[in-house]
């Protein structure tokens, strides 16, 4: 059997409208909705991650790949 956590999440007002209306048209719990969603980011940042090893595997280096340095105040 699956272990479940529960947690209270706050959503904007105008987030937590969408969910309800998107629950109401789909018949789906917010709970689910939002499992689905975090699955999905998930699921995101798996694959963005790969791309980026492979990116920098090739060599190739762009700004936005290399890791922010911290400014040095002199």
């Amino acid at each position: 059997m699956a272990k479940l956590k529960q947690a209270g999440i706050r959503f904007h007002l105008e987030t937590y409208q969408w969910l309800e209306a998107e629950a109401e048209k789909t018949r789906t719990p917010i709970s689910a909705l939002v499992r689905e969603a975090v699955a999905l980011l998930k699921t995101e940042r798996a694959l963005i991650e790969k791309m980026r090893s492979q990116i920098v595997a090739q060599g190739v280096t762009y700004p936005s790949l290399k890791k922010p340095v911290a400014a040095i105040s002199k």
